[in-house]
């Protein structure tokens, strides 16, 4: 039978196991101290690009400027964390991803706030669908959004009840049809009564009442879907659809 090696020849190696461990230590030691010098020491890794993406509305030159970024360091000592946190300053923008894309390119990956609508006062505001306000942006499509009228930018940031009551009524609206938002061009708040739209053929006003909003919406879809009807709304003065079971139609006169 052959002798079992003792354990203890680990505890106690040989002068060649000893040099054979040396020599890896420092074969370890001198591949983390290169690897450290080429991420943090050379110019290798050095930031040479960054990019944006995301934007529509903002300019590139704007986050750049917020976010602060000295290109005269190692791409691995870049804060992102703080780069994100100064770039979110920015009201308009929701969410920032920042990331490293070797071997020398940051990328800022921004979320901007969408309108879901506007508010027409001295100026004009826009709203997100999380019922923040914030002055349109130029590069904001006015076209594609309703305007909702009746109230001002500042009874909306004293009421937030009702701004979120108009918000929630918009996003009806699109869970509905956001076809329908090509016939509405208007949401009028007026006091003590329910909101009215006021579509962009001929202005006809679509009374919906304080109630059952989804139900009216989905009746007013099936009545704009008929092509007599689309052909007819310049010749209407008013759609009424507080009615159970029927849609009272008012013509000009």
């Amino acid at each position: 039978m052959g002798r079992k090696k003792s354990s203890k020849s680990w505890f106690y190696p040989t002068p060649k196991q000893a040099l054979v461990w040396v020599m890896i230590a420092l074969g370890a030691y001198g591949v983390l101290r290169l690897g450290n010098y080429l991420m943090y020491g050379s110019r290798f890794f050095e930031v040479e690009r960054v990019e944006v993406t995301g934007n529509r509305y903002i300019h590139t030159e704007e986050i750049l400027q917020a976010a602060q970024l000295d290109t005269d360091q190692p791409l691995f000592k870049v804060d992102v964390q703080q780069i994100s946190a100064r770039v979110l300053e920015n009201p308009y923008i929701l969410g920032v991803s920042v990331s490293r894309i070797m071997p020398a390119t940051l990328l800022i990956d921004v979320q901007e706030r969408e309108p879901l609508f506007y508010v027409v006062d001295k100026s004009i505001f826009m709203v997100d669908p999380d019922a923040t306000i914030l002055k349109k942006l130029p590069d904001m499509a006015i076209s594609r959004h309703p305007i909702v009228t009746g109230k001002t930018a500042a009874d909306f940031q004293q009421d937030s009840t009702l701004l979120r009551e108009v918000v929630g009524l918009v996003k009806k609206i699109g869970e509905v049809d956001k076809q329908l938002f090509n016939f509405i061009s208007e949401i009028d708040i007026g006091e003590d009564r329910g909101p009215e739209l006021v579509l962009i053929h001929g202005a006809a006003r679509v009374i919906l009442g304080e109630e059952a909003h989804y139900q009216r919406l989905y009746v007013l879809k099936e009545f704009l879907n008929r092509a007599p009807i689309v052909e007819q709304l310049p010749n209407i003065r008013r759609i009424d659809l507080r009615f159970a079971n029927r849609i009272v139609v008012q013509k000009k006169a």
